[in-house]
């Protein structure tokens, strides 16, 4: 008797452990919900509501691992765009520093006409391009860029941005000279002049860091705009992950411009006019170096048989 009430109670022991180390495992009532919201979620939600961070990120990063259009690696050479541009434009050299400054001289002149910039831009690309296939360039084809105003501005708009603070630096130097003037009418002592030196040597730094970054990022935006009519951002996407696949051959080309672009520009500025048409050829040509495809050789002509196969009979001895 007393065996069967020791079993019982072991049992009811038992049973009562069981049931409690089940409420402390089981999901409470709020845990239960959030259960069932994310099942629904999985099972008929066309997308999950809560998206990879990373995924969201990465779509719209410029270093976004798409590659389409497909380009070649390692294959911009500095100095040999420079002088394949050159044999571009040479024989229509004026025509093309006419662009140019027509282009300087409207963004220069007239308030807000830079929102036209990259449609002046892609124009002049357009036309580089077509003359590179074998085309004739002619004054009209610098208007056939603003076909391509969207994306052109937002290139135009984005590679500005690091600028519009170098605009500012210059003129907060301009205000702080007018304000030296009427400080020191006669003479500003050296340690001012040290002060406007530096300051000065930061803004050109600026210009330099703020070329260069650009310079690699929208090195062939313009080009993808207008050759394989991608929007903007995704021109400019692409054009990134092109530079940092070449990214040597495009530094190289970049000081190289940035050496003769100074040069222009301390001939009064109007140097600049001159150079901006073998810059841009030069950019033509990188970006054929990465993107176009590479002409395949036509094969050799075989030379016409010699006279004496020609009106032979089979029987007929040849002496």
């Amino acid at each position: 008797m007393n065996e069967s009430l020791q079993a019982n109670n072991i049992e009811e022991e038992g049973s009562q452990r069981s049931r409690i180390s089940g409420d402390l495992f089981r999901p409470t009532h709020y845990q239960q919900t959030i259960l069932v919201f994310l099942k629904v979620q999985t099972e008929y939600s066309p997308r999950p509501v809560f998206r990879p961070l990373k995924t969201l990120i990465m779509s719209y990063s410029i270093f976004s691992p798409e590659q389409s259009p497909e380009f070649r690696v390692g294959a911009v050479k500095p100095f040999e765009c420079l002088s394949l541009g050159w044999s571009l434009v040479k024989d229509q050299y004026f025509l093309f520093a006419a662009f140019c400054l027509i282009i300087l001289a409207l963004v220069l002149c007239i308030p807000f006409a830079g929102i036209i910039w990259g449609a002046w831009m892609c124009g002049i690309f357009m036309a580089l391009l077509a003359k590179m296939r074998g085309g004739f360039v002619s004054f009209k084809d610098i208007g056939k860029g603003f076909s391509y105003m969207s994306p052109g501005f937002l290139v135009a708009f984005l590679s500005g941005l690091p600028f519009v603070l170098l605009a500012i630096g210059g003129k907060l130097f301009e205000l702080w000279m007018e304000d030296l003037e009427r400080t020191y009418p006669e003479e500003v002592p050296p340690e001012v002049l040290i002060q406007m030196a530096t300051f000065l040597a930061a803004l050109v730094l600026f210009y330099a860091i703020c070329f260069m970054v650009t310079g690699l990022i929208f090195a062939f935006s313009y080009q993808l705009v207008v050759d394989k009519n991608l929007s903007g951002w995704a021109a400019t996407k692409l054009s990134a992950r092109a530079v940092r696949e070449n990214l040597g051959g495009v530094m190289g080309l970049l000081l190289l411009e940035l050496a003769l672009s100074t040069f222009g520009i301390m001939l009064c500025c109007f140097g600049l006019v001159l150079i901006m048409p073998l810059t841009k050829a030069s950019w033509a040509i990188a970006y054929s170096q990465v993107f176009l495809p590479t002409p395949q050789p036509t094969p050799a002509q075989q030379p016409p048989p010699p006279p004496i196969f020609y009106g032979t009979a089979p029987d007929q001895k040849i002496s």
